[in-house]
């Protein structure tokens, strides 16, 4: 006897069913499993849902050292302040322009000179020679009209009369006349009496650093006695040249 495999009979049996209408019988639920068990692997897998992550990116937030944000937060200078100091440079230069030179105390010298320009020269020249009926000396004109101070001496003791009206007054560069009225002082005056008013002259109204040199030198002198400074010139045979040889022996 042939033996016929048994999945063949199943086969032939549930077609035999279907075609005469039968229900089909409980083997038929094998034949089914055995059907799904061979479908295709994708049609009886579950879908898988992919989740995505959804990264975020991180911001490295890196602060500002505190005198930088001080640097960002403070008080802008305001447009009208700019401009002012735009200015301050010009207001330096005038404001400087205004000081005056600090007033040294007169001593020695130049204390005694003060007080025979005072006693002797100010009806003229006024008290701060601002002129009047004689020259000005204040504001350096005394240098400009005696650059060398052995020609003040000389007109000093001179005068006027002994210089001659009509003649030159000073430095010819400065163009003036000697009109009168200047008195002689050769014979009121002593050497040192008439150095000391013309430094005086020459270092208040002139500005002349020369002349504070020549104070001190001759201070010197007078306290060390190394030169007689107590005699009168003769008027009328003074020169400005025996005048500068005096002057310069008071050099140390």
């Amino acid at each position: 006897m042939v033996e016929i495999p048994e999945h063949l009979l199943k086969r032939s049996k549930s077609a035999r069913e279907r075609m005469t209408g039968q229900a089909p019988s409980g083997d038929t639920s094998s034949d089914l499993e055995e059907s799904q068990s061979t479908a295709p692997a994708s049609e009886t897998a579950s879908p898988v849902e992919t989740s995505t992550e959804k990264v975020e990116e991180t911001k490295i937030v890196v602060e500002d050292p505190p005198y930088v944000n001080a640097a960002k937060n403070r008080d802008k200078i305001p447009w009208w302040a700019a401009s002012a100091l735009l200015c301050l440079p010009i207001w330096a230069v005038i404001y400087v322009g205004t000081l005056e030179r600090p007033t040294v105390e007169a001593t020695g010298v130049l204390q005694h000179g003060a007080e025979i320009y005072e006693q002797r020269c100010s009806s003229c020249h006024g008290a701060n020679g601002g002129g009047g009926a004689g020259y000005k000396l204040a504001d350096g004109e005394v240098l400009i009209t005696f650059p060398y101070m052995a020609d003040m001496v000389e007109w000093i003791a001179k005068g006027s009369d002994g210089f001659g009206v009509g003649n030159t007054y000073g430095s010819p560069e400065r163009g003036r006349i000697v009109a009168g009225g200047m008195p002689a002082f050769a014979d009121v005056l002593n050497a040192e009496e008439l150095m000391s008013v013309v430094l005086h002259e020459r270092a208040v109204f002139g500005n002349s650093e020369e002349a504070l040199i020549y104070a001190e030198e001759l201070d010197h002198i007078i306290e060390t006695s190394e030169m007689d400074l107590d005699m009168y010139f003769d008027a009328e045979t003074v020169t400005a040249s025996e005048i500068s040889e005096i002057i310069e022996s008071t050099h140390s």
